[in-house]
């Protein structure tokens, strides 16, 4: 896909708090701290373990589309806030589990934190310059329909037990 004119225009600003909290959610290591403890709070039991599967779904789901699209990075194109990752844009992995993260507390008290999360995340990702407009759409579409997904399965798979028994 081309470079398209938001992804620049989004990347050319300069704004030093978003510029750290950008860098600060681009650590993978940090983003999965921030997105399992979101999780561990937020639910208990067997709600917990249902929700980190379907959190590590959502990722492989997204690592799977990304090795079929191959869709190139905006920041070998244009300049970006930091270097450039490795790896293919399209979709964006963060946002793509941010987003299955508030479709999945969506019924939580805290529900507008997560989804105000989800947004700030989709938005780091272009303002850095490492993902297009494009990449963070799919990753949001990906994360929803994914976590929705999931439920189902889930709830097909409680209804088959509860009738067996």
């Amino acid at each position: 896909m081309p470079f398209d004119l938001i992804t620049a225009w989004v990347g050319s600003w300069n704004a030093p708090l978003i510029t750290a909290f950008s860098q600060i959610i681009d650590n993978d290591a940090f983003f999965a701290f921030v997105v399992l403890f979101a999780a561990f709070m937020a639910e208990r039991g067997g709600n917990r373990n249902r929700l980190f599967l379907t959190l590590g779904l959502v990722f492989l789901m997204g690592l799977s589309v990304k090795s079929l699209v191959h869709e190139p990075r905006p920041c070998l194109e244009a300049a970006s806030k930091i270097p450039c990752p490795g790896g293919f844009s399209f979709p964006s992995d963060h946002t793509a589990v941010a987003f299955a993260l508030a479709t999945a507390l969506r019924g939580k008290p805290k529900k507008w934190l997560y989804a105000g999360f989800a947004v700030l995340v989709a938005f780091s990702r272009v303002y850095l310059g490492v993902h297009t407009l494009w990449d963070v759409l799919g990753g949001m579409i990906l994360g929803i329909a994914g976590c929705l997904l999931a439920e189902a399965a889930w709830n097909v798979k409680n209804h088959e037990f509860s009738a067996g028994d």
